[in-house]
């Protein structure tokens, strides 16, 4: 019997369009991956790890109302926002804290509003007085504003507050005007949590309850609430409120979330959205706001899980993550799938999420990522911004142990940071660099399709597998892995990726450090296959602990066998 001759097949970018776990595995273009844990998308399309969640606060001036059970405590980062006041660049959050008794039950739960401030080369976490509020634990859900010089914090039940920069107080303080009409007043205090500043004027659902009315702010005045027809009459003041009872396409919905793109208010309710054109100038007057669009039928899970990109509007909805550009112009919700080629995976978790509030999503403009996070499963999905895989669908990786619930993307006038607020005690970490905040290491993993070389009736005997591997900064233990079948174990094999000289030819190919250079390494490393069967599946894990790491190619050498 004639002995077949060995074949190298070739996998010139092997995982750089994404996850895909809808299509049949063996039919896939072999530029998917099952596996993408802890993976960008680099700036040259090559699939690499993730940055680290590294320590950035190391000092938190957090008045503690200390119990004299307590024995430890965890610290909890709500929510975080950024903007300026005075020409200032701020970044703000909401600290929870849980004070624990020996056995470890809370005996204390307190909350802060604090900045973040950076003092001679430490950053800092410092309290700003917060006056006391009626529903301390609606603060896990906050929404923090920044409007005309100020940030307003909003929390179901209790009372709008603002910081000036210098002193927190509630909005009922000072020249405050409550909502009211013809009738009087109609709401004593913005007691809402569904907030949006846009267009000059505060844009607030969820006042007394009612997630049906949305309550606008006078032009500029963040504590002038009413219309202007009551006493005290004021045919200047702007303020009031849009009923959405009789506009919801579906009949009936709740308001999830308000946000402002390409000159409309865009309210998401759960089931349906509504697009309102001209928002500027008096919503009221002739010719002011009015309904420009319904989209029923699809909606979005909470107000957090809303990010605009500049040129689109991402949220999520029970099916994944679409984009609201493409829904409004092609009417059909399909085609606005951004989630497409992981759909079932990510739906599942969104069901089986319990606190849907928990979930949201965030672009970073300089990484060209938004990013998915479901904190109760510690995961994130990451969707790189640039440009689609051949599907349609953005092309998509997904992080574990993951510690951060919000994140926020800040440009300082000494350049720009994605701050991340942790759930594990670490206070604000940031997305840089390769070493994670507790020095261990995060795992890489990436794993081929099913792939069959057009061949699916022969059996495969894998000969040779050569990884070429982009390292810099320094050496990793990596381990290559391959497997013919979903029911027996991998194979798998040793390596030290990046300890060699820094580059193929002993110089910068190309010369550009990413193909060489003082820093980085690439080479191929050849692993010793064994083993056969009907499908070959590629692998490789790589420990990162202050070395990056990117794939670039991977060649097999292999025989195709007898029919099976």
């Amino acid at each position: 019997m004639p002995v077949q001759q060995q074949q190298n097949i070739t996998i010139p970018a092997p995982g750089s369009m994404g996850l895909n776990t809808e299509q049949s595995p063996t039919a896939q273009d072999p530029g998917f991956c099952l596996t993408a844990n802890n993976a960008v998308i680099d700036q040259y399309g090559r699939i690499g790890s993730r940055k680290a969640f590294a320590s950035l606060t190391k000092v938190y001036n957090l008045t503690y109302m200390h119990n004299v059970q307590r024995d430890s405590d965890n610290m909890e980062i709500i929510t975080l926002d950024t903007g300026s006041i005075n020409g200032q660049q701020y970044v703000v959050a909401i600290v929870k804290v849980d004070q624990l008794s020996i056995t470890g039950s809370i005996v204390q739960t307190d909350y802060f509003f604090a900045t973040l401030d950076k003092v001679g080369a430490q950053w800092q976490l410092n309290e700003v007085s917060m006056p006391v509020v009626s529903n301390p634990t609606a603060l896990d859900k906050a929404k923090i504003v920044s409007f005309n010089d100020a940030f307003y914090v909003f929390s179901a039940g209790n009372e709008a507050m603002v910081w000036d920069g210098t002193t927190m107080q509630k909005l009922f303080t000072g020249d405050f005007i409550p909502p009211q009409d013809d009738t009087g007043v109609i709401a004593s205090e913005i007691d809402g949590d569904i907030a949006c500043s846009a267009y000059g004027r505060l844009w607030v659902s969820g006042v007394n309850g009612d997630y049906n009315v949305i309550y606008y702010s006078d032009l500029l005045i963040g504590t002038q609430w009413y219309d202007g027809r009551a006493t005290p009459e004021d045919t200047q003041n702007t303020g009031g409120l849009i009923d959405l009872r009789e506009y919801w396409p579906t009949g009936s919905d709740d308001i999830r979330a308000i946000v402002a793109h390409n000159g409309a208010l865009f309210v998401f309710g759960r089931r349906s959205i509504l697009i309102w054109g001209n928002p500027v100038g008096d919503p009221a007057s002739e010719g002011g706001i009015f309904l420009q669009d319904a989209i029923s039928n699809i909606g979005c899970v909470t107000q957090d899980a809303v990010a605009v990109t500049g040129n689109d509007v991402l949220f999520v909805d029970d099916t994944g993550v679409r984009s609201l550009g493409r829904t409004i112009q092609e009417k059909s919700s399909p085609l606005g799938d951004l989630t497409l080629n992981v759909r079932r995976e990510i739906s599942t978790i969104i069901q089986e999420t319990g606190d849907k509030d928990s979930i949201s999503i965030d672009y970073w403009p300089e990484e060209s990522v938004s990013v998915v996070m479901f904190p109760e499963q510690g995961l994130g999905y990451i969707l790189d911004m640039r440009a689609p895989s051949p599907t349609g669908g953005l092309r998509v990786t997904k992080w574990t142990n993951c510690v951060h619930r919000r994140s926020v993307y800040v440009e300082f006038t000494t350049g720009s940071m994605v701050l991340l607020g942790s759930t594990n005690n670490n206070g604000i970490l940031e997305y840089r660099g390769y070493q994670q905040w507790d020095g261990n290491a995060y795992v890489f993993r990436y794993a081929s399709p099913a792939m069959t070389f057009g061949q699916p009736a022969n059996l495969k005997f894998v000969k040779q597998i050569d990884y070429t591997c982009v390292s810099t900064f320094s050496a990793g233990n990596a381990t290559a892995v391959w497997s013919f079948d979903y029911a027996t174990p991998p194979k798998s094999r040793g390596l030290t990726i990046g300890a060699t000289p820094p580059s193929k030819y002993g110089i910068a190919q190309y010369g550009v450090d990413s193909y060489g250079g003082a820093v980085s390494t690439i080479k191929r490393y050849k692993v010793n296959g064994k083993g056969s069967g009907e499908a070959l599946i590629i692998g490789i894990d790589m420990d990162i602990n202050g070395n990056s790491f990117s794939l670039q190619e991977v060649n097999i050498q292999t025989l195709l066998g007898r029919l099976l």
